[in-house]
């Protein structure tokens, strides 16, 4: 036998044999994607529009909370701004919004009131949270002229845009009259008692024009004795003549002052 002959063909190599344990585990298999494309395993093609309708969520508050803090809103003008869009997506309804900002114009709040004041360019009116209610108080000495009950141009303008941002609410409202210990009164009114009242009332009548419902309304004169500062300067009696429109708690509306 030549040496040709005899040789035999090489084995080929044996893998050596791996240690069981947690390194045993064959690799998963890999499948193709379906359809061809370049996404994994379970891909949703519509999964976008999740985000979308978070987005869209987001945006319809953000909206209803300027509607919630502007002048009440008529009904035909939602269904203008909203008409389209509730037909594209049927999400949005003109009563369902009607709804929020009736309600978050019903439990009003300082905040709420100071944003619209700020929005009107009234920094001349006070807001101020109070355990009977909402005060909201008017400086006479700026809306009146002296010793009077006569609301001068500026006085009836910004009572108006009080009145119709009041309008929408269902909390009960007094009026109430304040003046100095040393208010010089004129004729017709014998002393600062009736000049109180008479402020008061002025604003009251004030709200009535612009829609607010005489059965919400009070009316009260307190002539000085009230005073939110001492009548000891010049400053101090100033700030005490004021007409306060006090916004009474829901849950005590027929509070007495």
């Amino acid at each position: 036998m030549s040496e040709s002959q005899g040789a035999a063909p090489p084995a080929p190599p044996t893998a050596e044999p791996r240690p069981q344990g947690a390194g045993s585990a064959a690799p998963p298999e890999h499948k193709a994607p379906r359809g061809g494309g370049g996404g994994g395993v379970g891909f949703d093609p519509d999964a976008w529009m999740v985000t979308f309708s978070d987005l869209l969520t987001l945006l319809m508050t953000f909206f209803v909370l300027i509607f919630a803090s502007q002048d009440p809103v008529p009904p035909e003008k939602l269904q203008e701004a909203f008409g389209q869009t509730s037909g594209v997506f049927g999400l949005f309804r003109t009563g369902f919004l009607d709804k929020i900002v009736a309600v978050s114009r019903r439990d009003i709040s300082q905040d709420l009131v100071q944003v619209f004041l700020n929005e009107i360019g009234a920094l001349d009116i006070e807001v101020e949270q109070q355990a009977r209610g909402l005060v909201i108080t008017l400086p006479t000495d700026t809306y009146f002229d002296p010793g009077s009950a006569r609301l001068n141009e500026r006085a009836r303008n910004r009572i108006d845009q009080l009145a119709d941002f009041l309008i929408a609410t269902q909390h009960r409202i007094r009026v109430e009259g304040h003046t100095d210990d040393r208010e010089r009164v004129q004729p017709p009114y014998p002393s600062v008692w009736e000049l109180s009242v008479a402020r008061a009332h002025r604003v009251l009548e004030r709200l009535v024009r612009h829609g607010i419902r005489e059965d919400r309304l009070a009316l009260v004169g307190y002539g000085p004795t009230r005073p939110r500062f001492e009548n000891v300067s010049r400053v101090g009696r100033s700030r005490n003549r004021r007409v306060e429109i006090v916004i009474l708690n829901r849950r005590s509306p027929q509070q007495q002052p």
